[in-house]
């Protein structure tokens, strides 16, 4: 599969849009409550990864990440569990792509990006059950970060919808972009489904 012509114009302004938000939301304070957890980073991680230039390493993205926060919050926000957690599940998301590069067709991507999206909030919501001290440390304080999260702060299933729906809707767009983009040049395209590896 040619990845090295690929149009970076759709994953960059994703990018720059996203890095905007959550700098404006980290370091701000800006809210969206309708767009809680509906950001690219994780179809970036995972699609963007899988058709970017074998050149473009798959840490960038959690390394931008870093960057963002860092500037946002400053190093004691990037050094919280939660944190840490945030940029390891990208980049294991992104690392797991990048060993799938010409494996994967349309579906077995978006099935990659689902699983990832929800390794993602197990992740996350683990370790803030772990570390916040209004969850108990027990079986149903953990169901609790998974289900209908602290008092008074939205459900946390609700933001796995958000995550999942977000997650989905921009892996299609880079995999809709990629295709279009390999048509116009007359180079293969990423089929439906791939049997065996490219």
């Amino acid at each position: 599969m040619p990845q090295n012509r690929f149009s970076l114009l759709l994953p960059l302004i994703l990018i720059t849009a996203a890095a905007t938000f959550r700098y404006l939301k980290l370091g701000q304070g800006v809210q969206v409550p309708a767009l809680e957890n509906f950001a690219p980073w994780m179809a970036l991680a995972f699609t963007g990864t899988l058709v970017f230039s074998k050149r473009v390493s798959f840490l960038i993205l959690p390394l931008l990440l870093v960057v963002i926060d860092l500037a946002a919050t400053g190093i004691r926000g990037v050094m919280q569990w939660e944190a840490i957690g945030v940029y390891g599940a990208f980049a294991i998301a992104a690392g797991f792509a990048s060993r799938s590069r010409g494996k994967l067709g349309l579906l077995g991507s978006l099935m990659g990006t689902l699983a990832c999206s929800i390794a993602f909030y197990l992740i996350t919501n683990t370790l803030s059950w772990f570390v916040d001290p209004g969850y108990t440390k027990t079986l149903a304080g953990w169901v609790q970060a998974m289900t209908t999260g602290l008092p008074g702060l939205p459900p946390t299933i609700w933001f796995l919808r958000n995550s999942l729906l977000s997650d989905l809707a921009f892996s299609c767009l880079l995999l809709a972009a990629y295709n279009t983009e390999a048509s116009f040049r007359r180079q293969e395209t990423i089929p439906m489904l791939r049997t065996s590896a490219a």
